[in-house]
């Protein structure tokens, strides 16, 4: 026999496509995170503005690569993924939801607004290869460094802790209600708790990001099968749905 999610009351049919693209982003993001640990390690990103523009002339793909081109990919991949956990999620606490929902689409879209320098430094790479003067040399490295400063600076770090705050809010109610049993609900709380020390907070924020990476992949991992379970659950709603169209049978009595 098989075990049905605990707590969670059907949450309706039509929401299974939702759900299982949500499982496959989960598999994306977790696919990617050795990638992007590899980046890290084997092309560790220049410190100044120069050193980018010098990386964007000799090898365009791993400067984008070093300004977090897939963690961008990342995290545009998982809008879909917050979707599902709020379809199944609402259903036993709809307010805490919601709030875990937004605060988890706002840290998106700070994240992807905090990396504007991620393509912006390519093409100011151009423009100081063709400088001809020294003013203007000066002034595009002065751009690279406001670009670098954005992208370490606070909207990077709100939108870190902004995911954070939405991890923990979605697994404190799994842990609450016992949705997908306590194993999902308590790492995801563990991945919450780490993802709140940015990664620009120095040292120890860079050493705590690397090591949350791995409860989020198991986290990930945990859900995906779940998620699975519950959109083949929506199926079976769907074809338990009365025909709106069918005629109620007559009673014998009124055939006579």
């Amino acid at each position: 026999m098989s075990a049905e999610p605990t707590g969670i009351p059907p949450v309706g049919a039509g929401w299974g496509g939702l759900l299982r693209l949500g499982a496959a982003a989960a598999v994306f993001v977790v696919v990617m995170i050795p990638l992007q640990a590899a980046v890290f390690i084997l092309s560790p990103p220049p410190s100044t503005a120069q050193g980018f523009f010098a990386l964007f002339q000799e090898n365009p793909v791993k400067g984008l690569l070093d300004l977090d081109l897939l963690l961008t990919l990342d995290y545009l991949v998982m809008i879909p993924f917050y979707l599902a956990l709020y379809v199944v999620v609402r259903r036993v606490a709809p307010a805490w939801a919601l709030l875990a929902l937004v605060t988890g689409l706002f840290s998106l879209v700070l994240f992807v607004v905090s990396r504007e320098a991620t393509f912006s430094m390519w093409m100011l790479s151009d423009q100081y290869a063709a400088a001809t003067s020294t003013a203007q040399k000066a002034a595009l490295l002065a751009a690279g460094m406001t670009m670098l400063t954005v992208y370490n600076g606070g909207t990077f770090a709100t939108s870190y802790i902004l995911g954070a705050v939405s991890t923990l809010l979605f697994s404190a109610v799994m842990v609450r209600h016992h949705i997908f049993g306590r194993l999902p609900g308590l790492v995801g709380l563990l991945t919450g708790l780490t993802m709140l020390v940015p990664a620009n907070a120095g040292p120890v924020g860079l050493i705590v990001a690397m090591v949350s990476l791995l409860p989020t992949a198991a986290w990930l991992i945990l859900l995906v099968p779940h998620l699975l379970q519950v959109a083949r659950m929506t199926v079976g709603e769907q074809n338990r749905e009365p025909v709106a169209d069918a005629e109620p049978e007559v009673p014998r009595s009124s055939r006579r």
